[in-house]
């Protein structure tokens, strides 16, 4: 099993995610997922991550394209109506990581949501611990997403929970750890570690300026990659985005 594949040793990696109709449904820049894959390959993007019925449909073109997968293994019950997010109450596996292996997935990826109840963290840090064990088995690399989604947090608060998170997904085997922006101090705390580390890019900012400046900062300090989605396909002009985040990662990288 190696990383290698999702994070190239000598770059930092741009992964383009495409997993979001599995709990948001038809949004706006994943309309038509087969065109929106041909434009990233043709920009030389590392990588993305799927839905299992995605991955069946388009695994083999990423690999045609050279672009890894990472399956999205899990689905967060937001509402009873598609489309619509209201609030997790449940969190739940809906393909198993030997799926996944049959499918041709690189890796595979689950999120560990906090702050929506004992309940929900509970179900959360039980399916980690048995894809993590299934990850071994299949020798595919498990990533861990923890994330702060109850009531709002000062900065320091959320760092906290996030530095946290992280090494209780640490502790439970992750290969790799997908994480939201934090400061300075708490990212090298995470990176002390020694677990590979992307950031990843949330809802569609106002100000893609300031989070190209997040994820140069990030590289530089150790960070080996981006997973951003709506940042990119909901850009005015996904290219542009697409080519200054490269330019980011690549200024982090030489500067």
């Amino acid at each position: 099993m190696t990383v290698e594949r999702i994070l190239p040793p000598h770059r930092a990696a741009l992964i383009i995610p495409m997993d979001h109709g599995l709990t948001m449904g038809n949004i706006p820049g994943l309309k038509d997922p087969a065109a929106l894959l041909e434009r990233l390959i043709a920009a030389g993007v590392d990588g993305t991550l799927l839905s299992p019925g995605l991955a069946a449909r388009l695994g083999g073109r990423c690999r045609a394209g050279h672009m890894s997968v990472t399956l999205t293994l899990d689905y967060q019950l937001w509402g009873d109506r598609p489309g619509t997010l209201e609030h997790i109450s449940d969190v739940f596996p809906v393909c198993s990581v030997a799926r996944a292996k049959a499918l041709g997935a690189d890796a595979v990826k689950l999120l560990m949501p906090y702050g929506l109840g004992r309940k929900v963290t509970r179900e959360v840090l039980s399916l980690a611990g048995q894809v993590a064990e299934d990850a071994r088995t299949f020798a595919l690399p498990l990533v861990l997403e923890p994330l702060w989604m109850g009531n709002p947090l000062d900065a320091s608060a959320h760092d906290d929970v996030i530095v946290h998170g992280s090494r209780v997904a640490v502790e439970l085997g992750t290969d790799i750890l997908k994480i939201p922006a934090i400061g300075e101090d708490a990212l090298k705390e995470v990176l002390t570690w020694g677990v590979p580390t992307v950031f990843l890019g949330g809802a569609k900012q106002d100000d893609p300026a300031a989070l190209y400046a997040r994820i140069r900062r990030g590289i530089e300090l150790g960070a080996r990659g981006v997973v951003v989605g709506r940042n990119v396909w909901q850009s005015p002009d996904m290219m542009e985005a697409i080519a200054a985040l490269r330019g980011a990662l690549t200024a982090s990288a030489t500067g």
